[in-house]
C-alpha cells in the first residue's frame, strides 16, 4: 500500500491499518484533504469502519479492494474515478454512495442495502450479491460492464425514485440486455425488463435508462383491466433502433382479467399496443420498438382517444378486441398485425379503422372491425355496423347489416363490385378506399354527389378485401369476398 506524505491522508491510512489489525479506530470520518492522493496498491485491502470523505481536489486511487463498512461521499465537481479497483459496500446500517463517482467494480453485500445518489458510473462489474441498491440518482454501466449474482425481490436495484438504471452500449451493439430492477413499495417486487437490440447506431456516451413506478398509469381512461406498475423507458446517442422489449411483473400486479392486458405504450399519445399478456410467466412484450416511452398492461374499460396496433399476431384460440373512441389504427410503417387461423378479433373505433400494410388475416382466422354510433366499445354488447359475411350468403346477396349508411353488393362477387351511399343526397362527398387483407391499398376514389361507384377486382387473387367508406363524421368498413 502506497501513501503520500500529507498528514492527514497519514492519519486515515493510519486508522484504516489499525483496523485491519484489529485495534479499533477513532470515530471520525476518514477524510481525504484537497491536494492529496490515496491509494490502494493492487493486491492489498484497506477497509475503512466510519464514512471515507473525498474532498474536492482530492483523489482516491483503488487499485486493489477498499471495503467500506460506512458512507462514501465524493465532493468533487466533476466525474471522479476512484481507481481500477473494487469497491465492496458491505456494512450493517444501510450505506450512501454520494457524489459523482467512477468505480472499476462495485459490490454490494449489505442485507440493510445500498442507496447511490449523485451519479455514477460503473465501468466493470457491478456485483449484487446481498440486499437492495436503491437509486436516488443515475447509475450508469459502462458499455464493457456486466451484472454478476442472482437477483431477486430481496437482490435487486430500485429504481421508483428519480434515478435511473442505465446502460451504454458499444458501437454496434446486438444482443440483449436484463435491468434488474424493482420495487420495494410496501412488498418488494422483482420486475426486470430486458431490451433486445437487433439494429441502430450506437453514438459515444449513449445509453438507455429504466426507471419504474409500483401503481397504475395516472391517466383517468385506465379502468378495468391494468397492471398496478409501470415501467418508463429513455434513450440519449441511439439512433435508427429496432429492439424487443420483455417486462416482468407479478400477479399482485393485476387489477381486472390478467389475460385481457396488452404491452401498451401509453405516453405519448396514441396508446400502441402490443401483444397480449403471457398470464402463465406474467410476461409483457413489445416487438419491434424503434422509440422508447412509458410501458404497461392495460385493457381499459375506457377506451383511449386514438390506438395503434403493432407487431400483434392473434394465435389460434384467442379471441380479443382492441378500441378508440376516434381512431384506430391497424399496423403501418412496417409494423405487422396477423390474425392467426383459429384466432379472432375485433376492432371497434367511434370515428376510423384504419387497416394499413402489414395487417393480414390468415386462411380461419376472424377479423371483424365496425364503427360503433351508441358508444358500446370491446366488452359490451353491440350492433354492428359492419356485420360479418356468412357461409349461408348467397352469390349476389347484400350483407345484411344495421344503421349502416352503405351498401356493398354483390357479396361474394366474382369482379364488379357496387359500393351505395344510403340516405345521401347530391351535395354529399364520400372517399372510398379498398384494402386487401395484407393492408395493402388497391383503390382510392371519391364520390362527389353520386349515391353509387363500381370498381373491378378482377385480376386479384381469391378472398376477403376490406372497403373503407368516410363522409364527413361518419366512416365504415365493410367486407366483400372474391369467390
Amino acid at each position: 500500500m502506497k501513501t503520500t506524505t500529507n498528514n492527514k491522508v497519514s492519519a486515515i491510512f493510519a486508522a484504516l491499518c489499525l483496523f485491519a489489525s484489529g485495534q479499533s479506530p477513532a470515530r471520525a470520518d476518514n477524510v481525504i484533504t484537497s491536494g492529496t492522493t490515496f491509494k490502494v496498491i493492487a493486491g492489498t485491502t484497506v477497509v475503512s469502519t466510519e464514512n471515507l470523505v473525498v474532498k474536492s481536489g482530492a483523489t482516491l486511487d483503488n487499485a486493489g479492494m477498499l471495503i467500506l463498512k460506512k458512507d462514501l461521499t465524493n465532493e468533487n465537481a466533476a466525474p471522479n474515478s476512484i481507481g481500477s479497483g473494487t469497491a465492496e459496500f458491505s456494512g450493517t446500517t444501510n450505506q450512501t454512495v454520494g457524489g459523482q463517482n467512477i468505480i472499476q467494480n462495485l459490490t454490494a453485500n449489505n442485507a440493510s442495502g445500498v442507496t447511490i445518489g449523485g451519479n455514477t458510473r460503473v465501468n466493470g462489474v457491478l456485483a449484487l450479491t446481498n440486499g437492495k441498491v436503491t437509486l436516488s440518482g443515475n447509475l450508469l454501466l459502462g458499455s464493457s460492464a456486466a451484472i454478476t449474482g442472482t437477483p431477486s425481490a430481496s437482490v435487486m436495484i430500485i429504481v421508483t425514485g428519480p434515478g435511473e438504471l442505465r446502460k451504454e452500449f458499444p458501437s454496434g451493439f446486438t444482443g440483449a440486455f436484463t435491468y434488474p430492477v424493482g420495487d420495494d413499495t410496501g412488498t418488494p417486487e422483482y420486475s426486470p425488463v430486458t431490451l433486445t437490440f437487433t439494429g441502430g447506431t450506437f453514438g459515444s456516451g449513449n445509453y438507455t435508462g429504466v426507471g419504474l413506478k409500483n401503481t397504475a398509469y395516472p391517466d383517468p381512461s385506465i379502468t378495468g383491466n391494468y397492471l398496478n406498475r409501470y415501467w418508463t423507458i429513455t434513450q440519449s446517442g441511439i439512433t435508427g433502433f429496432t429492439c424487443n422489449a420483455a417486462f416482468q411483473y407479478v400477479a399482485a400486479d393485476v387489477t381486472g382479467t390478467e389475460s385481457a392486458l396488452s404491452c401498451t405504450k401509453v405516453n405519448p399519445a396514441p396508446w400502441v399496443a402490443y401483444a397480449l399478456t403471457n398470464a402463465a410467466t406474467h410476461l409483457l412484450t413489445a416487438l419491434g420498438l424503434t422509440s422508447f416511452s412509458t410501458f404497461t398492461g392495460v385493457k381499459s374499460a375506457a377506451p383511449p382517444a386514438n390506438q395503434e396496433l403493432a407487431n400483434i399476431t392473434i394465435p389460434a384460440g384467442i379471441s380479443t378486441c382492441y378500441d378508440a373512441t376516434q381512431i384506430l389504427t391497424v399496423a403501418g410503417n412496417g409494423n405487422t398485425f396477423l390474425v392467426d387461423n383459429g384466432g379472432n378479433v375485433t376492432l371497434v373505433a367511434g370515428s376510423e379503422v384504419i387497416l394499413l400494410a402489414g395487417a393480414k388475416v390468415n386462411s380461419g382466422g376472424y377479423l371483424h372491425g365496425y364503427i360503433t354510433h351508441n358508444g358500446i366499445y370491446c366488452g359490451t354488447p353491440f350492433n354492428p355496423v359492419v356485420a360479418s359475411v356468412l357461409k349461408e350468403d348467397a352469390p349476389g346477396a347484400e350483407t345484411t347489416v344495421k344503421n349502416q349508411f352503405i351498401k356493398v353488393y354483390p357479396n361474394p362477387t366474382a369482379d364488379l363490385v357496387i359500393v351505395e351511399l344510403l340516405g345521401t343526397d347530391a351535395n354529399t362527398v364520400a372517399s372510398v378506399t379498398v384494402y386487401s387483407m395484407q393492408g395493402g391499398q388497391l383503390l382510392q376514389k371519391t364520390m362527389n354527389g353520386e349515391t353509387k361507384l363500381q370498381f373491378s377486382l378482377s385480376g386479384r387473387p381469391v378472398g376477403m378485401y376490406m372497403v373503407h367508406v368516410q363522409s364527413g363524421d361518419r366512416s365504415e368498413i365493410a367486407k366483400v369476398v372474391k369467390n
